[in-house]
């Protein structure tokens, strides 16, 4: 026996694709999308779908409709070389949804890198107000490298606190900075000037935390 014939035609799908689809995508849902995401030619051929996978054509054009409906794939209205109006498959919706998906993730990830970050350097256990603080900062889209440089910052200047470090980014963001190199060359640029400025006005020994 030939085992050869067994390996040909390898379909390929990204991991991050089959974490996002639904997962009440049927079989022949899902084997539909596999042809597209592997096939170079975009138009829909369900003959050629049948024939791949051993689906009658109705239920090919039942699942494709379906995925339609799910806002997995689309149709698009283009013309050919020959000015024809011609009906071809995108699969654009899908990957923005995967990338969605994705930086979406690790966002996630980052803020839970942030708190452990935190807890681990100030050596506590982040209060709900701690959190809110957080959040702030990550509702906003502050940059995670300026949120990291004010724990260095707080940690080396022996000012545990998320007050401190809320103070840092709000002044970093408000002179623009979205890199601790934005920051060091403006402290190089400060001290060549010989210009006397504080950072801020606060009082650390009032403060609660």
């Amino acid at each position: 026996m030939n085992y050869k014939l067994l390996s040909d035609k390898n379909l390929v799908i990204s991991s991050n694709i089959i974490k996002y689809l639904d997962k009440n995508l049927t079989l022949n849902e899902f084997l539909i999308l596999l042809y597209f995401i592997n096939n170079e030619d975009d138009s829909f051929n369900a003959e050629a779908i049948s024939n791949m996978f051993n689906i009658s054509i109705n239920d090919v054009i039942d699942s494709f409709n379906n995925l339609i409906t799910k806002k997995i794939i689309d149709l698009e209205t283009k013309k050919d070389k020959n000015n024809k109006v011609i009906d071809k498959v995108s699969l654009d919706n899908l990957y923005k949804n995967v990338m969605v998906s994705l930086d979406k993730e690790q966002k996630e990830d980052d803020k839970l890198s942030i708190f452990d970050t935190i807890e681990k350097e100030f050596d506590k256990k982040l209060s709900p107000i701690d959190m809110e603080i957080i959040n702030g900062w990550l509702e906003i889209d502050t940059p995670e490298e300026l949120i990291r440089g004010a724990i260095k910052e707080a940690a080396y200047n022996g000012v545990k606190t998320l007050r401190y470090m809320d103070q840092l980014i709000y002044e970093w963001s408000k002179k623009g900075f979205k890199t601790m190199e934005d920051v060091n060359n403006h402290l190089k640029t400060r001290d060549n000037n010989n210009e006397d400025e504080d950072l801020f006005d606060y009082d650390w020994l009032e403060d609660d935390e």
